[in-house]
């Protein structure tokens, strides 16, 4: 097979969507990582942004080769360019792109013509057009599938977005470590979330409503820990800063991104959040509240609400009315029962161990770019998504363009 060298490994360029410490980023390259430990020659590619890139140091730790083109304004020829070269110096033979616009880049890039195959993994939770239908797309959320097949993919896999659940454990770091640097007593009661501070998915209103659940819960005993960074940063810190006005101490924390935080999945007696910061909460050996989009939360345990879960990469869609009082209801109930805590720390751990192990969803994408390179999509396959990726990438911007003048 021409995509396989001497030892057997598969050369692969990865594209990641960006350079922040999201879930599908950090995902890529957790994935990259284990494949390049089982005789596989990943490398890294991503445009560079404005700011931190804390990803680019992320892929140094564990040796990974990551190239970063231009900033956030360089224009996509540009980026193309780029990525056509690194293809060529690596001898890449699989472009595997994470979300559209990494789709886009390869399509247009180092696959066109049909000259590599592309895996695209798109672990969004609304389904986005713009993306090859006729090679093979990975979803992460089951809840997609049927939204894929009516956008016309052709070639849709499951697979559900991994957790490193030897690094994420309970015991792998000491939580005693993030309580003493933050003040917070062996006594109190600690909430973590450890997210992006965005606007995106109701990232940073889940954020918030916990805030006004800490304050409505005047707890003496209780804190809160959002860990993250974002443009919501600003934001959120005043409405820590009023809770705490309130309350008369320093009941919530927003110290900041942490390039790694599992210090802090560690230290939690309790964590909230949503997809892979979910997942790892649960991976720590931690009960976990979901939240998600208007308002939605919800305890994860046992019962009809662990599908709901599972098939939207631990999100969910509220009824629209946040109430700061029924989250506080969750966690009164959790805190106050050490024995149910337990209970779900036990559940959690094996069940997201079961699902979503970082070795089993790598094993799951070395078979499917076998699949891919075995039958390549070539000339005439690139042509049956010519029209539709020429649609989104060209014409329907330029249409913007025009009704804005």
């Amino acid at each position: 097979m021409a995509s396989v060298d001497g030892r057997g490994g598969l050369r692969v360029l990865v594209h990641l969507n960006n350079l922040a410490l999201g879930g599908a980023q950090i995902n890529a390259v957790d994935i990259a990582r284990t494949l390049r430990d089982r005789g596989h020659h990943p490398v890294l590619f991503a445009q560079g942004v404005d700011g931190p890139a804390p990803l680019v140091d992320r892929a140094a730790a564990h040796g990974l080769d990551l190239v970063v083109a231009g900033g956030p304004g360089t224009p996509h020829r540009a980026v193309r360019g780029r990525l056509e070269r690194l293809a060529r110096e690596h001898g890449s033979r699989l472009v595997h792109a994470w979300e559209v616009r990494a789709a886009r880049n390869a399509y247009f890039g180092p696959a066109r013509f049909g000259r590599l195959p592309v895996v695209t993994t798109f672990y969004g939770v609304r389904m986005l057009r713009g993306m090859p239908r006729h090679q093979p797309l990975v979803l992460g959320l089951g809840a997609l599938t049927a939204d894929g097949r009516a956008f016309g993919h052709r070639d849709l896999h499951l697979i559900e977005p991994p957790v490193n659940t030897d690094d994420d454990a309970p015991g792998a770091v000491d939580g005693a470590d993030f309580r003493a640097a933050h003040g917070i007593g062996a006594d109190e009661q600690l909430l973590v979330i450890v997210t992006r501070l965005v606007p995106d998915l109701g990232k940073d209103a889940g954020a918030e409503l916990t805030v006004e659940a800490v304050r409505s819960l005047a707890d003496p005993r209780l804190r809160l820990a959002v860990v993250g960074d974002g443009p919501s940063r600003d934001r959120l810190r005043a409405a820590a800063a009023r809770a705490n006005a309130a309350l008369g101490r320093e009941a919530v924390l927003v110290p900041g991104q942490m390039a790694d935080p599992r210090t802090a999945y560690a230290a939690a007696d309790l964590v909230l959040g949503m997809g892979s910061s979910a997942l790892r909460g649960l991976a720590f050996g931690k009960p976990v509240i979901v939240y998600g989009a208007d308002g939605y939360h919800a305890v994860h345990e046992p019962g009809p609400v662990v599908e709901e879960h599972a098939s939207r990469c631990m999100y969910g869609y509220g009824t629209g009315e946040p109430s700061p009082t029924a989250l506080a209801g969750h966690i009164r109930r959790l805190l106050d029962d050490p024995d149910r805590r337990a209970e779900l720390s036990d559940w959690g751990r094996t069940w997201v161990v079961g699902r979503f192990s970082l070795a089993k969803v790598a094993t799951a994408f070395e078979e499917l770019y076998r699949s891919a390179l075995a039958s390549p999509p070539g000339l005439t396959g690139w042509l049956r998504d010519a029209e539709q990726m020429s649609r989104y990438e060209f014409v329907k911007p330029a249409g913007l363009r025009l009704l804005r003048r």
